[in-house]
């Protein structure tokens, strides 16, 4: 028995190094809060305003990293994402796996990539609620008068091959390929002739950035189809270009500007072109001193053109968003805030804000001109 006992101990001790040498990490994110979301105009007569606890895209991710040798190592992230408000649990966030190394970063899964670029260099804030993320809302929407599409479709990327750089004196870079296009047509693994070919649907993105000292600004390009679809059937193609430069000064404000230029063509295959563009552009400032912080976002969609919009009629699709928050350290990793979101529609615009239809909240009617605006009280931790 003691033979036993000892043959087993320096089992184990043997068996420590090669465990030690795959890390693992757990890190997150907990964001949650009290919202009151209205709308108004555009004629809309049903539920139009509600008030309700709303988690904020709350995470749990694990990391896992080993070294194989000769600068090379293998990597995997898993990111759940959870509610306070109503629970559930889903691998639904920036997932993946691939290798590293001196020449950047190999991803094989699923990604935010594009839409969120603006937000994460010259937006965004500590303790708001997904709505206030203005670079992800309308500077990210295209309304072709009969449907409203996010670039990049306003989540994670399935299906994704991508590239990251490394760090070049300030400068970064991605390129990724994916073999699911955009939007509701999109039937990746569907093998029914008659809703399409899944081997037709396909998307691709580019981004180079700068961030270094007081400077940051960057370009991004999206460019997706939809799943090749029998004649007669729905497209649902995206294309989007976008720039954005931002400075931050010494005492604790920082400015940006950000321009946009996105198409969508919901067109039928075979049929007719139903094609819609913009332009779009948004400031935002903000201003630091001590554990406090201060924010301030405009953005606009300007006149729209294609063949989806009647002659003289480009002027009716505009919108413009605007933010207004404040948030209070109370560490580094934890903050709480309150913050006011608007969004005015032109005539036949239906813009809204970023994430609502999937956050679970009354969404737009589709009305045009329709109106909306949320105030909300959250905080957020970081772990």
């Amino acid at each position: 028995m003691q033979k036993k006992l000892i043959a087993a101990a320096v089992a184990g001790l043997i068996a420590v190094p090669a465990l030690a040498q795959t890390n693992v990490t757990i890190s997150g994110r907990v964001a949650t809060g009290w919202e009151s979301y209205k709308l108004s105009g555009g004629g809309f007569t049903g539920h139009d305003s509600e008030s309700r606890v709303s988690d904020q895209s709350s995470r749990i991710i694990f990391n896992v990293n080993e070294d194989l040798g000769g600068g090379l190592k293998a990597w995997a992230q898993m990111d759940m994402r959870y509610g306070n408000d109503m629970g559930g649990i889903a691998m639904s966030g920036n997932t993946g796996a691939g290798f590293m190394g001196s020449w950047g970063k190999f991803t094989i899964g699923r990604w935010d990539v594009h839409y969120g670029e603006l937000d994460g260099a010259i937006g965004g804030n500590r303790a708001g609620s997904l709505q206030t993320l203005v670079g992800n809302g309308i500077m990210s929407q295209v309304w072709n008068g009969a449907a409203l599409a996010t670039m990049g479709n306003g989540t994670r990327t399935p299906n994704l091959l991508m590239w990251d750089s490394p760090n070049w004196n300030g400068f970064t870079a991605r390129l990724g390929y994916s073999t699911t296009g955009s939007g509701a047509a999109t039937t990746e693994g569907n093998t029914n002739r008659a809703n399409g070919d899944p081997g037709a649907g396909r998307s691709w993105t580019g981004a180079v950035r700068y961030n270094n000292g007081p400077w940051t600004a960057g370009l991004s390009y999206w460019n997706s189809n939809a799943e090749s679809q029998v004649n007669g059937a729905a497209e649902n193609d995206q294309r989007s270009t976008r720039a954005w430069v931002g400075y931050t000064f010494a005492m604790g404000l920082k400015l940006g500007f950000a321009w946009d230029r996105s198409s969508l063509d919901t067109g039928v295959n075979g049929g007719a072109s139903f094609r819609a563009a913009r332009n779009a552009w948004t400031i935002p400032v903000s201003y630091a001193w001590g554990p406090h912080k201060v924010y301030g976002q405009y953005a606009r969609a300007g006149s729209h053109s294609g063949s989806a919009i009647a002659a003289g009629t480009g002027g009716r699709y505009k919108a413009h968003q605007w933010m207004l928050g404040y948030d209070y350290a109370f560490s580094k990793r934890t903050s709480a805030g309150v913050f006011y979101t608007k969004v005015n529609n032109a005539s036949m615009g239906a813009y809204d804000m970023f994430g609502l239809v999937v956050n679970g909240a009354t969404a737009t009617s589709g009305a045009g001109g329709e109106d909306s605006r949320q105030w909300y009280f959250g905080m957020a931790h970081n772990f």
